[in-house]
């Protein structure tokens, strides 16, 4: 069986290109601002592990529907039992002809029997006398035909398309491939599957294969994150010990020792990821994603709630953190909220640790060769954890077309906090790999969790 095939046409400068490119990632697809940048028809193979899957052609914009109609009309298209024989026909005796030079190359992969997808701008108002005649020439085909909606300045003209198409295709969907993430491309290519019997087991088994693929590159993603918290925590920092300089000598420099190692195991992590979600490391993210400096205020601040902060400094610092610690098992996340008044905007009032409160150093003996650090704060570890989440949800729903910031809710559910803040503070505390197995993988399991809920609550900022 012939894999599905798919002819993406329209009105010029619609987004048929960008679709194209949303639903392949296919970053050799050309768009452009302007009209009339696709002039062929070209295909683009689906592939995975070298066997294509699915194919999209990208088209031309149509140039002159109204008298192709007008001529296959008058051939009997719309009454022959063989409209695709007319359409061939039509092909032969307008091949390079001037005035048809758009129509031939939409229909010549349409003549092959391939599915239709109508893209259509419905920020922007249906009007019968632009669009009537290339939408009847593709009802008149009788193929299998899917309307895309795409809201490129809004949807303030949805439903005027929606009523205006409604005869004339199998589904309308709304789709803008700017924005889309990895589960609405599953929901077009859901929608493609019931447009055919011969290519629903296909397309469905595209749709399987993807989700496989990309829960594995999760699974994989929550090991990278973890090998990083724990690497990061494991390192041992020192300096040698100078007469001739004061402590606080030391600590800068041990502070900067540190914030290097953080920053280059958060590149080298990036870029592990990167990898796994097939996508090359040289990709050209948003500053966003870029600023791997957990030192910085700023960046701290974007990767770090205040509830968050809130929980693992309370926890970290002894007091009520340590008595409640011990009897958390016990109690219900409404008493621990309360006793460490969370309640609405409390949190705020919570210390924000400076950089140098990430960095617990040793004392300053004379007898001593190096200065060294004894620990690291837990705080660091729920940064390191919230920097890569942020980077699995861009690369999770990155299309070659969708290059917008994807951003997700740093914060986790109150058990999950508190869990996750009581494992850190543990591994923090702990040199040497003096914590267990079980805690590595209690600290896997919740990461893994966390990546699968980001992937059902990302929002896809507007360009």
């Amino acid at each position: 069986m012939n894999s599905p095939v798919f002819v993406v046409t329209g009105a010029p400068n619609k987004g048929k290109s960008t679709f194209v490119k949303a639903m392949t990632n296919d970053a050799s697809v050309v768009v452009s601002p302007y009209a009339r940048n696709t002039e062929t028809a070209v295909s683009y193979p689906f592939k995975i592990d070298g066997e294509t899957l699915f194919t999209l052609w990208d088209t031309p914009g149509f140039e002159n529907a109204a008298g192709m109609h007008e001529i296959v009309t008058g051939w009997g298209i719309r009454d022959s039992d063989h409209p695709m024989e007319v359409l061939r026909q039509f092909l032969e005796s307008y091949a390079g002809h001037e005035d048809f030079t758009s129509e031939v190359e939409i229909f010549k992969p349409i003549a092959d029997y391939a599915c239709i997808v109508y893209v259509a701008d419905c920020s922007r108002k249906f009007s019968e006398s632009e669009y009537l005649r290339e939408i009847q020439l593709i009802r008149s085909t009788r193929l299998p035909r899917i309307a895309i909606l795409n809201p490129i300045d809004g949807d303030r003209y949805l439903e005027s398309w929606r009523t205006g198409l409604t005869d004339y295709f199998n589904n309308i969907k709304v789709f803008n491939p700017h924005q889309t993430t990895f589960d609405e491309k599953l929901r077009i290519l859901g929608a493609f599957s019931h447009l055919d019997d011969e290519w629903e087991q296909p397309l469905n088994r595209v749709i399987e294969t993807l989700k496989v693929q990309r829960d594995k590159v999760l699974e994989e993603s929550a090991r990278v994150i973890r090998r990083t918290v724990i690497q990061i925590f494991d390192k041992e920092f020192s300096v040698a010990y100078d007469v001739a300089r004061d402590e606080q000598e030391h600590r800068e420099e041990l502070l900067a020792q540190v914030r290097k190692f953080v920053q280059s195991s958060l590149d080298a992590a990036q870029k592990d990821i990167t990898r796994r979600f097939g996508l090359s490391v040289t990709v050209d993210f948003s500053q966003e994603i870029r600023d791997n400096d957990l030192f910085d205020t700023t960046i701290r601040k974007k990767n770090l709630s205040v509830h968050q902060r809130a929980m693992v400094n309370t926890l970290v610092g002894g007091g009520i953190g340590a008595a409640i610690d011990t009897a958390a098992g016990g109690l219900t996340f409404g008493v621990f909220t309360a006793a460490l008044g969370l309640g609405g905007g409390a949190a705020a009032y919570v210390k924000d640790i400076s950089p140098m409160d990430l960095v617990k150093i040793g004392g300053f003996d004379p007898n001593e060769e190096k200065v060294r650090v004894e620990s690291l704060h837990a705080e660091l570890g729920l940064l390191i954890i919230n920097r890569l989440r942020q980077v699995v949800a861009v690369l999770y729903n990155r299309t070659a077309a969708n290059t917008e910031n994807v951003t997700i809710s740093k914060d986790l559910d109150p058990a999950g906090l508190l869990k996750l803040s009581r494992l850190l503070r543990k591994i923090a505390s702990s040199r040497r790999h003096r914590y267990s197995e079980k805690h590595k993988k209690e600290l896997l399991d919740l990461i893994h969790e966390k990546l699968r809920e980001d992937r059902e609550n990302v929002l896809v900022e507007t360009p």
